[in-house]
């Protein structure tokens, strides 16, 4: 492993760092924008390991809940066993999509610092990407407690599912990953959950069949799962209404994965 000698307590792995983005600056000068991003990838690897540092490329991992894959990673570059860097081609900045995907790989490898780069630009793009695990908690809010009388059985699998993640895999994948895994959790405790096919119809108008973004649990309750980072929103709120009452589903839940406290939000 390189050691080139930084004075900056503040960063994680500083040496490193800079040893990596300047690599990146070195490929960005020496190709310029505009090329493929696998050959930025393999410029990387030639820099990084010309320098001496340890460089695997590709490595994939599978999230495993209950026995089972429910999903899978890979990541671009992990490099001295320490930083994964994921590679973009992209005409903008970062997007809000990307920093989730590093952070899904960096719990996947369990590892502590992630950087983003992208050669898209004029000006090369990069960006450090921290991460600290964290636990998170679960709040019951909203309709719950009527919820709860309606449909005491199933609201106490979902809220057992709920806990059971959490307590397997922690706090701090995206969207699409806990949506997996809730799924994977529920038809584990023995109910049925699917992201269900419905056709809305404005007056006798049939408007098209299509798969609604919420998981449909046992035929009566409609869960969707978001990541606002406060309550609920309104408009999450509202989608899962209309959803609720296009598809005549009696009952619903809005998870709200986007902070530490996460939101069980009933709804009816």
């Amino acid at each position: 492993m390189v050691n080139n000698k930084v004075n900056n307590p503040n960063l994680l792995y500083p040496e490193l760092s800079y040893s990596i983005v300047g690599s990146a600056m070195d490929v960005h000068n020496e190709l310029g924008s505009g090329w493929d991003e696998w050959d930025y990838h393999r410029a990387m690897i030639e820099s990084l390991v010309a320098k001496g540092h340890d460089v695997s490329s590709h490595e994939r991992k599978e999230l495993i809940h209950q026995g089972k894959a429910v999903d899978h990673f890979e990541l671009d570059l992990l490099i001295d066993d320490l930083i994964i860097l994921e590679l973009k081609h992209i005409r903008s900045d970062f997007h809000p999509v990307h920093y989730t995907q590093l952070i899904n790989y960096l719990k996947g490898w369990e590892k502590r610092l992630g950087i983003l780069i992208n050669y898209g630009m004029e000006r090369l793009g990069y960006k450090r990407i921290p991460y600290d695990p964290i636990q998170g908690t679960v709040l019951h809010v909203g309709k719950w407690v009527e919820l709860e009388k309606r449909i005491p059985v199933l609201t106490e699998r979902v809220s057992i599912a709920v806990d059971s993640i959490l307590q397997q895999h922690g706090y701090g994948y995206g969207v699409n990953v806990y949506k997996k895994l809730l799924m994977a959790e529920l038809e584990y405790l023995g109910s049925t959950a699917v992201f269900p096919i419905f056709s809305p119809r404005y007056k006798a108008l049939n408007l098209g069949s299509r798969e609604i973004d919420s998981i449909l649990i046992d035929s009566c309750l409609l869960v969707s799962v978001s990541a606002s980072g406060h309550c609920a929103s309104s408009t999450e709120l509202a989608y899962l209404k209309s959803y609720m009452r296009q598809t005549e589903t009696p009952a619903g839940l809005l998870i709200d994965i986007g902070c530490s406290e996460i939101q069980l939000k009933g709804v009816l």
